[in-house]
């Protein structure tokens, strides 16, 4: 339990700076009437009083941010997925016989020992490509998705700042859809990247991500490729509400608390000129 919630954290925390950071960088290069170093522009409910490209800063700004969390998060699913795959019920009985062979441990921290041991910090990362065609392009729209909905949905003015407060209920709202969304777009991705991960090592069934598309087409169809959607959506927005407004909660109080240190810095450099 402890490896998900720390290891999820770590990512999660890697993705929404590098988001804030660049989204700043492209807003200060810009340098329209509306930005500056000072503010941070987000919502778009007034599209002619903004630039044109605000929403594709925000999709682009999404995507760059997705790079640094495929990577770290590639290792992190490759380890969730081997462990979840224990406790599932194989159907297919060709892959029954052929599943991963290093899923005999219950601990994360052993199996990336195991997995190690069969082929290096390689069979850390299988997969990986995956992962990047899956989480850089739903990032981009998992982010897009949530600034506009907040937009729409709070009719706020288009000049709000960051240090302006949003309704919880709109931030909720507006990650939860933004998650399932993201998801959504991508699910034939997570499918086929589950069924890498988990063939076997050293007698694969699979030749690879398009082999494995084919066979898992041929089996069962388009709707195969959707499989586990209406868990998807369960899950996907509570998670994504609660962690949009956690994420807003901690940014928020970071720039009281910023605001209050240069207030104090503002009066101290004062009072010595008195």
């Amino acid at each position: 339990m402890m490896f998900p919630i720390l290891s999820v954290g770590v990512a999660n925390s890697v993705f929404f700076g590098t988001y804030g950071n660049v989204m700043r960088l492209i807003q200060i290069q810009r340098d329209d009437n509306q930005t500056n170093k000072n503010i941070d522009v987000r919502f778009c409910s007034d599209a002619d009083n903004l630039h044109n490209y605000w929403h594709l800063d925000v999709f682009l700004s999404g995507c760059i941010a997705g790079l640094p969390y495929a990577f770290i998060n590639t290792p992190i699913e490759v380890i969730k997925t081997l462990l979840q795959a224990r406790n599932v019920k194989k159907q297919d009985k060709v892959e029954n016989t052929k599943i991963a062979d290093p899923l005999k441990t219950t601990s994360a921290f052993k199996l990336i020992g195991e997995l190690y041991k069969v082929n290096g910090i390689r069979s850390l990362f299988r997969g990986g490509t995956l992962l990047f065609i899956r989480d850089v392009p739903s990032m981009g729209i998992y982010m897009l998705s949530y600034e506009h909905l907040c937009s729409m949905l709070t009719k706020l003015p288009y000049s709000e700042s960051k240090n302006e407060s949003m309704p919880m209920h709109v931030q909720i709202m507006s990650g939860g859809v933004a998650g399932v969304l993201s998801w959504v777009l991508v699910l034939p991705f997570d499918v086929i990247k589950s069924k890498i991960i988990t063939d076997s090592f050293t007698q694969p069934v699979y030749k690879g991500a398009w082999d494995c598309a084919k066979k898992t087409y041929n089996k069962g169809g388009a709707i195969s490729f959707l499989r586990g959607f209406r868990l998807l959506c369960i899950r996907a927005f509570p998670v994504n509400g609660i962690a949009f407004a956690t994420y807003e909660a901690i940014i928020s109080r970071c720039h009281k608390r910023t605001d209050q240190l240069n207030q104090l810095k503002n009066t101290t450099v004062e009072s010595k000129w008195i």
